[in-house]
């Protein structure tokens, strides 16, 4: 095998510089606002600061703090609360976003003449800011002038008492997320095998067998996809709860990330809100770990 000539050493090294500089971009974002704001977060939650003074090195406290180690356990309270708000949430709205955009997506699927249309009217949502969404919603459930009461004639406090206050941030989410997951399922019923569908259709197999022996199977990656980033994605909710809401009534909608916001820029606690997002972070991973483990048993991936 002949050497590489000098100038085909230049070339080969200008190639897998220009290719680098493709990533130079995305590094820069990478590290600009993930890697730095992630050690920065790792660091104060050992720390204590107010966001002007010093910054003071200050261990576990922050920890012990939230496990109720330390003084009366009023804040660790407040924060587990928060948790298991969201945890509800998490537990409610991920199976929503699950199943209803699987359903709308075979429905579309099956539809051929208006799909596009319907595809089009169900996204169109997705692309709304959380603002915007909240904004519509507030009223379509102000207890007074809210659109729904009064095409109902009825007088239902959607987001003054519960369960109302919960049931408006389910309806909310799930009609604000249900697009995004919808064509993710779209991608994933159109790579079905249509070898297989209609082989099975020819063998007597009815639209519930194809469905639940070639079609869901044939997704089964796509759907541990949709798994996973829906539950993160309601793990962070943030938005719905903080406009529609505001949390209450009584605290009763205040999930983790407005407890974490609360406390670092509400009362200055920089650190101990760093603390809090590590553990509502630990909390995240686990449950990601459990449902891939238990979405992916039996297979070596």
């Amino acid at each position: 095998m002949r050497p590489f000539t000098k100038q085909q050493r230049r070339s080969k090294a200008w190639d897998e510089f220009s290719s680098f500089l493709f990533v130079v971009p995305y590094l820069v974002f990478f590290i600009a606002f993930a890697l730095v704001p992630l050690v920065l977060c790792l660091t104060l939650a050992f720390c204590q600061w107010d966001g002007a003074n010093e910054i003071e090195w200050i261990g576990l406290q922050n920890f012990k703090l939230l496990f109720g180690a330390l003084g009366t356990g009023q804040i660790a309270m407040e924060f587990w609360q928060s948790v298991l708000h969201t945890l509800l949430f998490v537990a409610i709205e991920t199976p929503l976003l699950i199943v209803l955009p699987f359903l709308v997506a075979l429905l579309i699927h099956k539809c051929r003449r208006a799909g596009k249309f319907f595809m089009g009217a169900f996204y169109f949502p997705s692309i709304l800011s959380v603002a915007t969404v909240c904004i519509i919603w507030y009223f379509m459930f102000d207890t007074n002038a809210g659109i729904l009461n009064n095409l109902f004639k009825s007088n239902i406090p959607w987001l003054t008492q519960q369960p109302y206050a919960w049931i408006s941030l389910f309806i909310l989410s799930s009609w604000w997320g249900i697009g995004g997951n919808m064509v993710l399922y779209l991608a994933g019923l159109s790579n079905v095998p249509k070898e297989c569908l209609e082989a099975a259709a020819l063998d007597g197999a009815g639209p519930w067998q194809s469905l639940v022996h070639i079609t869901l199977p044939s997704m089964r990656y796509t759907m541990i996809y949709v798994l996973m980033m829906t539950t993160l994605s309601s793990f962070n909710v943030f938005g719905q709860p903080e406009i529609l809401t505001a949390g209450g009534p009584d605290s009763s909608t205040t999930v983790a990330m407005m407890e974490i916001y609360n406390t670092a820029f509400g009362g200055s606690r920089f650190g101990r809100a760093c603390a809090m997002s590590v553990l509502l972070a630990l909390i995240m991973v686990a449950f990601t770990i459990t449902s891939y483990k238990l979405q992916t048993k039996g297979e070596n991936l």
